[in-house]
């Protein structure tokens, strides 16, 4: 199922033992665009920390509940290593947060790979390349992203400076990232939402907060439009690989 990242925020988190808690925000590993860790929101005892849960351990999310099951309890959750807001998310505590959660095979040491428990599985190809490059600013020192940092970037057309990133479109089934959503909120009178295969962004810029794609001001504008009342179905997806001129 393809999801909205936006529409997952605020959704509530239950736990094993029934206690709840909010999602907060989703980290993306900026290399493949996969998302890697749901950041979830406690309570007041976690206020000072971050509480990080890898997706492998996340069930599914339930559109009509609005909420979030996690194969975790808060003792669990608890006992995690901690993490302050003003810390990065580095691999030496990734490795730690794996082990405390018993993952054996961490993302990172086998290319396109999901792990849940000890089980290592594949991932099939996906619809469409990661972005071409990522700048990588001297003072950026991991490669972990979050949805809320991204969101809100602003886009670079090959020909004009325009609209903003607003939303992720993101496949349940491994977590990988394929669609991006434009707000051409400054494109009066022709202002609206369009969607877009996440390959047409070109290459991102941390400190200059902005996207850069590689299609014209006009294409983005003719670009089929995004409706976050509709799921994004098969046939939305049909219309994105005619207009883009690939063979699903």
């Amino acid at each position: 199922m393809k999801l909205s990242i936006r529409e997952l925020l605020g959704y509530s988190i239950k736990a094993k033992d029934g206690e709840k808690g909010k999602v907060n925000d989703f980290l993306f590993d900026e290399k493949s665009w996969i998302i890697r860790y749901l950041e979830a929101d406690l309570g007041n005892f976690f206020k000072e920390n971050r509480v990080l849960i890898p997706h492998s351990l996340l069930g599914e999310p339930d559109g009509e509940e609005k909420d979030f099951e996690i194969e975790l309890s808060i003792d669990n959750i608890k006992r995690s290593p901690n993490l302050s807001f003003d810390m990065p998310v580095s691999r030496v505590y990734e490795k730690k947060l794996a082990s405390h959660y018993g993952i054996k095979y961490p993302y990172w040491m086998v290319d396109s790979a999901a792990f849940t428990g000890n089980e290592v599985v594949f991932y099939p190809g996906v619809a469409f390349r990661a972005p071409r490059q990522v700048i990588k600013e001297e003072d950026i020192d991991t490669s972990l992203r979050s949805f809320n940092e991204i969101r809100g970037y602003g886009i670079n057309a090959i020909d004009d400076q325009f609209g903003h990133i607003s939303d992720m479109i993101i496949d349940d089934t491994d977590w990988q990232i394929l669609y991006f959503v434009v707000d051409t909120n400054n494109l009066f009178p022709w202002s609206k939402k369009v969607i877009l295969p996440i390959e047409k962004i070109d290459k991102i810029s941390f400190t200059d907060r902005e996207a850069h794609v590689d299609m014209t001001k006009e294409a983005i504008k003719n670009s089929p439009e995004y409706n976050p009342d509709e799921a994004v179905n098969a046939e939305i997806e049909k219309v994105l690989y005619d207009y883009h001129g690939r063979k699903k």
